[in-house]
């Protein structure tokens, strides 16, 4: 019998208190301990709706929580750059062209509402939670999920010029010089410099010269070029660390203190901790214990941003089978107008692109979830294209189809086509590993032994259905259950 891990049942908790909309007792989602679970088994566990705080994974109860979490992710290798995220990168660039070393940004105004959008804490997770088998198990403390915020706007319909009636295809006209210097839009101030450059180069007007002049515009850059122009003059370090906490000359147990200090900072500018709530413990538990180790370039991953040799921002990643999974961010709260929300995602994004190289399925990137109603959150979704997770039927659909439903109704099914699931049969149930006496055993097994014995009680009659139900039967086959 053969299984990827054994884990600990908590089930649907009581009512808790809302990172989002602040209600005390709204916030209700499913809970799991995991001491260890392959890479591969957790991006199945994402693609379900499960996210993970260290080693405890949790799935918000979506049609009972306050605040449905829509699970959130982006392909990485079509994705399209907004003006937006341009001007991000602009203003970073600027930063490290123009100021001296050991300055610290100033705000702009665009995108300084960051500062509190970054990271929230997730649904329904208590502080500690204990329950002993062997040995007490000990949850990960309150954890905050990964944020990084944008505005959505739909997309205007836009009729294709193949299908403008004939007279109006004949009647299309082209700017003139002259009518690109009294234009105020700057794509036509470059467009202006061009033609200019050209009409001299051919010693004619540049008045009476047009667009068609400029011939074919070139490809716009890679993500990859404008990421590497912004940080030409490298000031700029990044380190991609794995989590190894046993090795203590590795590279994250000798940045560990730096790491805990921006964290610490960041937790009580951002979140209004104490320093009690963001401990070394705490630290340790919800950031730096991921549930598998790091193999063949999947695991659990530190990005670490350098600036002029000083730590002020640390990305947490798991990089899986088919994705690379953002967990948290923190930063350095003096550099708050470097809005490194959006600019770790997209150097995150790069990453993904630089994977799918040697590892041609790695093409999402996740962002976490989304919450159509909660105003820090609409960010993500110019990270496109970003697609939804139908939280009964488990497909994916774009997020601008799915936003106006998201209008009407906060719980929403995107996919009304497909079947749902069916309700798994005792034989299927029979399949499952379940912890009998501390023993392995099958659950058709463990079932034979309890009707045999009129003490005994079927602990998992109740819990084994709803397990498979919200984790799928073949992730359920290959996890161990106990309670």
């Amino acid at each position: 019998m053969s299984i990827d891990t054994a884990g600990y049942w908590y089930g649907e908790g009581e009512g808790h208190r809302c990172g989002y909309c602040k209600n005390e007792t709204t916030n209700i989602s499913t809970g799991l301990y995991l001491s260890f679970i392959s890479p591969l088994r957790y991006n199945a566990l994402i693609d379900r709706g499960w996210r993970r705080s260290g080693m405890y994974l949790y799935k918000p109860s979506m049609e009972k929580t306050c605040c449905p979490q829509y699970t959130i992710r982006c392909n990485a290798l079509d994705f399209r750059i907004s003006r937006s995220q341009k001007k991000v990168l602009r203003n970073f660039s600027e930063f490290l062209q123009n100021q001296s070393p050991g300055s610290f940004p100033t705000s702009k105004n665009s995108h300084h509402s960051e500062l509190s959008q970054i990271n929230e804490r997730p649904p329904n997770f208590t502080t500690s939670c204990e329950t002993s088998l062997d040995s007490d198990i000990k949850s990960a403390s309150t954890t905050l999920e990964n944020g990084k915020t944008l505005d959505c706007v739909p997309a205007k319909n836009r009729q294709p010029e193949a299908y403008l009636p004939a007279e109006a295809s004949k009647q299309k006209t082209f700017k003139t010089g002259a009518q690109l210097a009294s234009s105020r839009k700057k794509r036509d101030f470059r467009r202006l410099r061009k033609l200019k450059k050209i009409a001299a180069e051919r010693n004619i007007s540049w008045e009476d010269l047009d667009v068609r002049a400029l011939g074919t515009q070139p490809d716009p850059p890679s993500l990859s070029e404008r990421l590497s122009k912004a940080v030409a003059n490298k000031r700029l370090v990044m380190k991609l660390v794995p989590v190894d906490r046993d090795d203590p000359e590795s590279e994250f147990n000798r940045t560990f203190g730096l790491s805990h200090k921006v964290f610490q900072k960041y937790q009580m500018k951002i979140h209004n901790d104490t320093p009690g709530e963001c401990r070394e413990e705490s630290f340790k538990r919800f950031l730096c214990q991921p549930p598998f180790s790091a193999e063949n370039e999947e695991g659990g991953y530190h990005q670490h941003y350098y600036i002029d040799g000083k730590l002020v921002a640390v990305g947490v990643l798991d990089l899986l089978p088919w994705s690379v999974s953002s967990v948290y961010l923190f930063y350095d709260p003096d550099y708050s107008a470097l809005s490194f929300g959006t600019l770790s995602a997209l150097f995150e994004i790069e990453l993904v692109q630089q994977l799918n190289l040697r590892h041609p399925d790695v093409k999402w990137y996740y962002m976490g979830f989304y919450i159509h109603s909660c105003p820090k959150m609409k960010y993500k979704s110019r990270f496109s294209p970003s697609y939804l997770l139908c939280p009964r039927k488990y497909t994916w659909w774009p997020i601008i189809d799915c936003q106006l439903k998201l209008d009407r109704q906060k719980f929403c099914v995107f996919d009304e086509k497909t079947s749902e699931e069916s309700t798994p049969t005792d034989e299927q149930l029979g399949t499952l590993k379940v912890l009998h006496g501390r023993k392995l055993c099958l659950y058709s097994v463990y079932r034979m032994l309890v009707r045999q014995s009129l003490e005994d009680e079927d602990d998992y009659e109740d819990v084994l259905p709803t397990f498979v139900k919200l984790i799928g039967l073949e992730n359920a086959q290959n996890i161990c259950v106990y309670t």
